[in-house]
C-alpha cells in the first residue's frame, strides 16, 4: 500500500466528525432503527443468561450508564460491556455478511452507553451508531476473508474500530480526534475463532470488549491521546497484522456514499448465520412431514463449501457451551427437526439422547452450487424414504424492513421475560428515535 496517499485514519476521522452536521439519509435511518429494535430484543431474549454478566460490572462506579434488562448503574464502559455481551448472547444479533461482523453489538452498546451519560439526544445517537457501523463494515468487508482465515474473529477486531467512530461521534469530537479514537481502538482489537471450534464462552466476552474498548479509546483521545495516522495501512499497521502481505486495499472508502449498513441482515432464530437457512428447511421439514425423530435415519445438511469451513460449523460434540451448539451445522439442524423451532433453551440440551443420537447420524457437506447462506437438508426415514427441502435466500429473506422486524420480535416474545406493553413502549422509542430527547426511554424499554 502506498505511503505517499494521505493516511486512511484522517478520512475515516473525516467522516466520523462530519456527520455531526447533516441528516442520514432516510433509508439509512430507517435501517438503523430496524437495528436497533432487532438487536434490543435480542438482548432481552437473552436475560436468562445474563446475570454472570451483571454480577462482574454491577455496582461499579461512578453510575454514569445503565445495564440492560438489569437496570443496574455502572460506568459507561463497563455498561458497554455487558450490553454488548448480552445482545450477543443468543448470536442473533445484525450480521454485516461480507464483513462476517455484528456491527449492532459492537456500535450499539457503546453508542447508548456514551449517550446516557452524555445525555445526548436521540438524533445525536442514530448518527453516531451510524458513524460506527460504517466504519466497523468499511474495515472489515475489505479484510475479514484472509483475518478469518488466519484464525482472527471478524466481529472482535473490527468491532472495536466502530464502537470507538460511535463514542467519538457522541463525544463531539472532531475529525482529528475521531481519526485518533479510532487509531487507538486499532491497538485494542483482538480476538479469535477458537472459541467456536472448542465451543467456549468467551465468544460473548468479544462483542462485550469490542464496545467496552471503543468508548474508552474516545475517552482516551477526548483527553488528547493521539493514534498513528497510519494505524491501518503502515508497515506495521492493522492491515499488515491481521491480513499480512494478502490483505486487499479494496476500492476507494466512499465512506457516505455507499452505505453499508443497507446490507446488515437478521437472524430469525439464535444459531450461526450460517446454519440460518438449513434450520428453517429441517423446521419445514418437520412440521410439513409431521417427522417422528424416532424414525430419522440420517440426515444431510448441504452448505456453501466457504460457509462449511467456518470454524465451529461441522462439529458432533461433545458439547458443553451454547459456544459449541449454535455454531455445530448438526447440532443445530437436530434441534430443529426435534423441537420443529430453535431456541436458547434447547442449545442448551447438551446431553439430550435424541439430539445426540440425530447429531451422529447427521452429516455436513460442501456444495458448489450453493451459494453462501443457502442450505439443503435431506431426511432419511425408517419406511418413509427420503425428504428433502432446500433454502436459497435472497435480499429479502434475511434484510428485513421494519416490518419484518417487529414480526421476529413476535417470535422472540415467549423468551422475553417482560411483558407486551413494555415491548410495545421500546418499539414506539425506537420508531420516534430521532425525535427523543435522551436515550433514556430505549434504555427503559427494555427492563421489565
Amino acid at each position: 500500500m502506498p505511503v505517499t496517499a494521505p493516511p486512511v485514519g484522517h478520512e475515516i476521522g473525516a467522516f466520523v466528525a462530519g456527520l455531526a452536521g447533516r441528516p442520514l439519509p432516510d433509508e439509512v435511518a430507517e435501517k438503523l432503527r430496524c437495528n436497533l429494535l432487532h438487536d434490543l430484543t435480542c438482548a432481552m431474549a437473552a436475560a436468562g443468561e445474563g446475570e454472570a454478566l451483571w454480577a462482574t460490572v454491577r455496582g461499579r462506579g461512578p453510575a454514569e450508564s445503565t445495564i440492560l434488562v438489569d437496570g443496574g448503574r455502572t460506568t459507561a464502559e463497563d455498561a458497554a460491556f455487558a450490553n454488548g455481551a448480552l445482545m450477543h448472547t443468543r448470536a442473533q444479533d445484525d450480521t454485516h455478511f461480507a464483513a462476517k461482523t455484528h456491527v449492532g453489538s459492537a456500535v450499539i452498546p457503546a453508542a447508548l452507553a456514551v449517550a446516557e451519560r452524555e445525555g445526548s439526544d436521540g438524533a445525536a445517537f442514530l448518527r453516531a451508531v451510524a458513524a460506527g457501523c460504517e466504519v466497523a463494515a468499511a474495515v472489515g468487508e475489505r479484510l475479514t476473508a484472509v483475518s478469518t482465515a488466519r484464525g482472527f474473529r471478524a466481529s472482535s477486531i473490527f468491532g472495536p474500530l466502530g464502537a470507538a467512530a460511535a463514542a467519538a461521534s457522541i463525544l463531539g469530537l472532531d475529525a482529528e480526534g475521531s481519526a485518533n479514537a479510532v487509531a487507538i481502538a486499532a491497538s485494542l482489537s483482538g480476538g479469535l475463532n477458537q472459541t467456536w471450534i472448542d465451543g467456549t464462552s468467551e465468544y460473548r466476552i468479544e462483542l462485550g470488549m469490542a464496545a467496552r474498548h471503543g468508548v474508552h479509546a474516545a475517552r482516551l483521545a477526548a483527553g488528547g491521546f493521539t493514534g498513528a495516522p497510519r494505524w491501518y495501512e503502515g508497515a506495521a499497521g492493522f492491515a499488515h497484522a491481521f491480513a499480512g502481505e494478502d490483505a486487499d486495499p479494496g476500492e476507494p472508502w466512499a465512506l457516505g456514499e455507499r452505505w453499508r449498513v443497507l446490507d446488515v441482515t437478521y437472524k430469525p432464530y439464535p444459531v450461526c448465520a450460517i446454519t440460518q437457512s438449513a434450520v428453517q428447511v429441517a423446521i419445514d421439514l418437520a412440521q410439513r412431514h409431521d417427522v417422528d425423530p424416532d424414525a430419522i435415519t440420517s440426515v444431510r445438511c448441504h452448505l456453501n463449501p466457504d460457509d462449511r469451513s467456518y470454524p465451529g460449523t461441522v462439529n458432533e460434540g461433545p458439547f458443553g457451551d451454547v459456544a459449541a451448539t449454535l455454531m455445530s451445522a448438526q447440532f443445530c439442524v437436530a434441534m430443529a427437526l426435534t423441537d420443529r423451532t430453535a431456541t436458547l433453551s434447547g442449545l442448551r440440551r447438551f446431553d439430550d439422547p435424541g439430539l445426540t443420537r440425530l447429531v451422529g447420524v447427521t452429516e455436513v457437506l460442501g456444495d458448489d452450487d450453493l451459494p453462501a447462506l443457502a442450505g439443503r437438508v435431506e431426511v432419511d426415514l425408517r419406511s418413509a424414504g427420503t425428504i428433502s427441502g432446500e433454502l436459497i435466500p435472497d435480499e429479502e429473506t434475511y434484510g428485513w424492513d421494519w416490518e419484518g422486524v417487529r414480526r421476529n420480535v413476535v417470535r422472540l416474545e415467549p423468551e422475553i421475560r417482560a411483558g407486551r406493553s413494555v415491548l410495545d413502549g421500546l418499539e414506539a422509542a425506537v420508531a420516534g428515535v430521532t425525535g427523543l430527547p435522551s436515550v433514556d426511554a430505549l434504555v427503559a424499554g427494555t427492563l421489565a
